[in-house]
């Protein structure tokens, strides 16, 4: 029997299962994810800070984001690329670039619309700003009077208009270019995308021009038309759009039922693309609301409220924010912000109701449309169940209440409100023109509101102003320069009617000015005529040439550019300044202005012939160039400009030499000094000769006054009732409205020029032609017989302020009146000690003089007898060591304190930065003085730029290596303990 071995069987295990795979979410963000990010930003944050303080000389927020930016891509594609693919370090950075632009548009958006409430929330929280005009509130009055009703019913008034031109056009031409398609489709199609890009002044004057050929007023009629040219190319650009997207079956099942073309796009094609109608109107009414000169030039600026859109200016409110923010009041930009923000609420407003009436497709109803829908299929059923009655007499009723309340709703607004009590004896009128002189006329028109005068004064410039007038588009003109001038060839013709020059305020042309020396404002500033023509002629281009230098002996002027800014309009105050040029400094004016298209003798403009230069500047209007040169960044501007406008920014004026030999600032009393030297021609236009070389040591030699251009006969709608309106306004200006003139920073007229202008305004039709009276006119310069104590009070200039004394006055000018600026007239008193091993006290140093010093102490110590101290040199350290260093070794340890408390442990006799000081008593000097510690690694990297590079670059690379290499440690380490796995 054969036996067979038992089999062993081997059981196999299965195979072990493998790990499932764990999938990952695109969405989410791995721990890793997030430390590459946040870290990252904070070294990129670090990074750009330490370049910024410590290493390079980069300064700006705007560079410091920029550069934190591009250092965080650069880093977080370095972390990334550790435990990425490059197609997700580019997916990363793509998304990291996607994300960071969205915030930067978002955060711009925020902070815009944020900036605006913010500077206007002391204007809207008043609830005067929005029941009020500004008829009554001058540039001095506070946010409690006055608002922007005549800017909002102006806005709603023309962006009214407007819509209800542009919608039935716009609408139907985009109807015509999607049913309609052919060739002359096309060519509506190319027209209406070349309108979009038409710029906006141009539809401005195209409507101007045709107001003015129609001999018509401007208005808010004309401003509406203006704005609906602009707004018509946008709505029906993208109502086209919208209508080519409505989907073609649906017109075609309405034409396959029946229906014609007319009754498809009434009944299908419309609604269908009511939301994107919707939007179409919002794109085209914000295009609209938002713009500025089509109103300015077809409307006008004006204070007042006008319900009446047919006839005269009519505001709106971006222009007054336009027109506010320049002026130099802080009160009257708080408005201008104001407007600004009620106009983005009113946007705001405008697109919720254009969404909430276009924003749902057809056949979505709200819950209240549902029962309201389910209400009248109700009644309807009951209509058609019941007896028919007649039930259209509450719906006539209800219909003829609804019309007759909106016709009287129309009528009150062509009407206006009720008229005052005095209102009835005047008519509205216009004028336009100076900036030079727009404070105190805006601040007369605000007053005489309250006699029922309505005025309304634009101030765009006096060639602007004399442009206006003579086209017949005002009433009256203000300007500096007379008509019948050449100015660069052009000659500036006379109206075509019969017109008048008067007086109306007198000034000094400031120069206005931006300088800090060491961080600190200067306020005293002073310049001789010769200094101020090489500055605006680009001879002079850094404040520390020696010609400002020697005007100035008690400043240490910086070096620092010359920032000239002057007007680029036709300016008044600029022909002030050129006409002042071309007879007293006519040869470096006229070396100046050959190089541009003149020719010798260059003589007076009103256009400043600017030659260019990265450090010049040219701005429109008076408010403009101030601004400018208020910016608290624009270090070493100086501009000319109304001596008003630097009191009202804050800034100081340059003190101008005079023929006296003093340095003097354009206060109203000096300019009433100068001026009693003017010469009035025949027409009342002046010759300021003797202004110029008026010898009295108080007179301002650039002074003069402006004009007021009026009509003398009836003319086209100049009539005898405006004419009356006109005078009265004259006549409260020349006498009650010149006690106004030097709070406000003019001058005000003499007893001559106001009878003249008496007897101007006397030729006015309908003028009451009033007697001149001096007792019953009250203008601070009418004095006993013929005598003008305004001027005899004038009071007389210091010491200091003459050319010949060698010192220079520390007190500040202009709006910085009450800021002094330290100079080196003042003595410093020199250190004192004594001591057994180093006895001796030193001497006093004077910071202008001479210093004198006597010390005593063991003879071994080196004391000695008094002596006398050298001289010193402008205040510096000089005037204490030469007293201190006569008193033996003992007085020479504190020697420095006449002039330079750093070193002498007191008080220095004035600040070294500005060349010395007001005096004070120097350091303690027995004990050798104090001790000065300095940084030494800053002290190396001043020494020179080779070693301050190589810093820098030694900085980077070990700031790079504290970010990267522990990244890069770490992934090597976890890549060798996987390998060793």
């Amino acid at each position: 029997m054969t036996t067979t071995a038992p089999r062993t069987t081997v059981v196999v295990p299965p195979p072990a299962a493998a790990a499932p795979q764990q999938r990952r979410r695109p969405g989410r963000r791995r721990a890793s994810d997030h430390y590459a990010f946040w870290g990252s930003l904070a070294a990129a944050v670090a990074l750009s800070a330490l370049v910024f303080q410590r290493i390079a000389p980069f300064s700006g927020g705007i560079g410091f984001v920029v550069c934190t930016w591009l250092a965080f891509l650069g880093l977080y594609a370095l972390l990334v690329s550790r435990d990425e693919t490059g197609l997700a370090v580019r997916d990363r950075l793509a998304s990291a670039v996607v994300h960071s632009t969205a915030v930067v548009l978002l955060a711009v958006l925020v902070w815009t619309v944020g900036y605006v409430f913010l500077h206007g929330f002391d204007a809207l929280r008043h609830v005067n700003f929005y029941t009020q005009d500004l008829s009554e509130a001058g540039p001095t009055q506070p946010l409690g009077q006055g608002g922007a009703l005549h800017a909002l019913v102006g806005t709603l008034t023309q962006i009214g208009i407007a819509l209800a031109i542009t919608i039935p056009l716009g609408v139907s031409c985009a109807v015509f270019l999607s049913e309609v398609p052919g060739r002359f489709s096309r060519l509506v199609r190319t027209l209406v995308e070349a309108m979009t890009a038409l710029p906006s002044i141009l539809a401005g004057l195209f409507v101007y021009a045709l107001v003015l050929g129609l001999h018509k007023h401007r208005s808010g009629l004309a401003a509406g038309v203006a704005l609906s040219v602009m707004m018509l190319p946008i709505l029906i650009r993208a109502a086209d759009v919208v209508l080519r997207l409505v989907p073609a079956s649906l017109k075609e099942a309405s034409y396959a039922l029946g229906a014609s073309r007319w009754r498809t796009v009434l009944t299908v094609t419309l609604p269908s693309a009511r939301s994107g109608l919707a939007t179409a109107v919002i794109l085209g009414a914000a295009r609209g609301i938002g713009e500025t000169s089509p109103v300015l030039l077809c409307s006008g600026y004006t204070k007042n409220l006008n319900l009446d859109p047919l006839d005269g200016p009519q505001a709106s409110l971006p222009l007054m924010a336009f027109t506010l923010v320049k002026f130099p009041s802080q009160l009257q930009v708080t408005r201008a912000f104001g407007a600004a923000a009620l106009l983005l609420a009113l946007v705001l407003l405008l697109f919720l109701v254009a969404r909430t009436l276009g924003g749902r497709g057809p056949g979505d109803l709200t819950k209240r449309q549902q029962v309201r829908r389910a209400r009248r299929s109700a009644e309807d059923l009951r209509r058609m169940a019941a007896v028919p009655t007649a039930r259209k007499a509450p719906v006539l009723t209800r219909t003829v209440t609804l019309l007759a309340a909106l016709a009287v709703f129309s009528t009150s607004l062509l009407l206006g409100p009720a008229p005052r009590a005095a209102a009835a004896d005047y008519r509205r009128i216009s004028g336009a023109g100076s900036t030079w002189s727009s404070n105190a006329v805006d601040s007369w028109v605000s007053n005489v509101r309250q006699y029922g005068m309505t005025i309304d004064f634009d101030a765009q410039g006096s060639s602007y102003g004399r442009n206006q007038f003579k086209n017949g588009a005002t009433d009256f003109a203000v300007s500096e320069i007379p008509y019948g001038l050449t100015d660069g060839g052009q000659f500036d013709a006379p109206p075509p009617w019969p017109s008048a020059y008067l007086p109306i305020v007198a000034g000094g042309t400031a120069f206005m000015y931006n300088l800090k020396i060491n961080g600190k404002r200067v306020t005293n500033l002073r310049l001789s005529g010769g200094v101020i023509a090489k500055i605006f002629t680009g001879q002079i281009t850094r404040w520390n040439d020696p010609a400002v230098a020697a005007d100035n002996p008690g400043l240490k002027m910086p070096d620092v550019a010359v920032r000239p800014v002057v007007r680029s309009d036709g300016s008044g105050t600029t022909a002030q300044l050129t006409t002042w040029l071309s007879k007293r400094q006519q040869s470096v004016w006229d070396a100046y202005c050959v190089k541009s298209p003149r020719r010798a003798p260059c003589g007076m403009t009103s256009f400043f012939p600017l030659l260019g230069g990265s450090t010049w500047q040219a701005l429109g209007t008076s408010v403009a160039v101030a601004n400018a040169v208020a910016t608290d960044s624009n270090v070493g501007a100086i501009t000319y400009v109304e001596y008003s406008y630097a009191l009202n920014s804050g800034f100081p004026v340059v003190k101008m030499l005079n023929p006296a030999g003093y340095y003097v600032e354009p206060k109203g009393q000096n300019v009433s000094v100068a001026l009693e030297k003017a010469r009035i021609n025949a027409d009342l236009t002046q010759n300021l000769d003797a202004v110029y070389d008026n010898d009295l040591p108080n007179s301002y030699p650039l002074s003069s006054y402006s004009y007021m251009a009026v009509h003398t006969s009836e003319v086209g709608t100049f009539t005898a009732e405006k004419g009356r309106t006109l005078a009265a306004f004259g006549y409260y200006f020349l006498c009650e409205g010149q006690k106004q003139a030097d709070q406000l920073g003019y001058s005000p007229l003499t007893r001559q020029l106001v009878q003249s202008a008496f007897e101007q305004f006397a030729k006015v039709p309908g003028s009451e032609a009033r007697a001149f009276d001096a007792a019953k006119c009250s203008n601070p310069t009418f004095g006993a017989g013929s005598t003008n104590p305004y001027a005899a009070g004038a009071p007389k200039p210091q010491d200091c302020d003459k050319k010949a004394s060698g010192g220079q006055c520390g007190t500040g000018t202009g709006g910085a009146a009450q800021t002094p600026t330290q100079t080196n007239t003042g003595t410093g008193t020199g250190g004192s000690g004594s001591g057994a091993a180093t006895g001796g006290s030193g001497g006093s140093g004077s910071g202008a003089g001479a210093g004198s010093g006597g010390g005593s102490g063991p003879a071994a110590a080196g004391g000695g007898s008094a002596a006398s101290g050298g001289a010193a040199a402008g205040g510096t350290t000089a005037g204490g060591t030469a007293g201190g260093a006569a008193g033996g070794p003992g007085g020479a340890a504190g020697a420095a304190g006449g002039g330079d408390p750093a070193l002498s442990g007191g008080a220095g006799g004035g600040d070294p930065a500005l060349g010395g000081g007001t005096g004070g008593s120097g350091g303690s000097g027995g004990s050798g003085g104090q001790q000065v510690s300095a940084d030494s690694t800053a002290i190396a990297a001043d020494a020179g730029s080779g070693l301050r590079y190589s810093l820098m670059v030694i900085a980077v690379l070990l700031l790079g290596a504290v970010v990267v290499l522990p990244p890069l440690v770490a992934g090597r380490a976890a890549g060798a303990s996987k390998e060793r796995a």
